[in-house]
């Protein structure tokens, strides 16, 4: 099932006196973050139901936000610990051959011969390449390169990999 909404940010606490809040980006398209942009608390807050960039700024640990009416400390420090969040349909478009984290979730796995090694529960994303945490009665954490995963398929929610010798043991 698709989610409603993909987080893109944590705050994670007040910057300053005027109600700017240290961020953690959580997106893969930082640039996203302009002036105007509607983010979402998660879980919600009460008495707010969104909040507008007026201003960011990227900091080597992380962005600081100025949105639009938290005017003071107290009010950022109601926002610290929160998720950001946006609806769904105003997600990026992905390059041609990606996928969203969140589709390859609960897909099943196989080895190109047709052994059913389980679904995926986790993607670790690791820097180099992403892992696939596949579990079943066992876990196999499959790498996501090409020499492995040979086929996705968004329609049948099913990946195919050829296994390196010792992966699956």
């Amino acid at each position: 099932m698709r989610p409603k909404y993909l987080i893109v940010a944590h705050a994670t606490r007040p910057h300053g006196l005027r109600g700017d809040i240290e961020a953690l980006s959580l997106t893969d398209f930082p640039k996203r973050f302009k002036q105007g942009l509607t983010l979402y608390p998660s879980p919600p807050i009460a008495g707010i139901k969104s909040f507008t960039i007026e201003q960011v700024e990227s900091r080597p640990s992380g962005l600081v936000f100025k949105f639009e009416g938290v005017d003071s400390r107290e009010e950022a420090e109601q926002i610290a610990g929160h998720d950001l969040i946006i609806p769904i349909e105003e997600a990026a478009e992905l390059p041609e051959g990606e996928i969203w984290i969140h589709d390859i979730i609960g897909m099943e796995v196989y080895t190109i011969g047709g052994k059913h090694l389980g679904h995926v529960t986790d993607v670790l994303r690791t820097g180099s390449n992403d892992v696939y945490v596949v579990e079943n009665s066992r876990e196999y954490l499959i790498p996501a390169i090409k020499d492995v995963v040979k086929d996705i398929s968004l329609e049948d929610r099913k990946i195919t990999i050829e296994p390196m010798p010792g992966l699956l043991e």
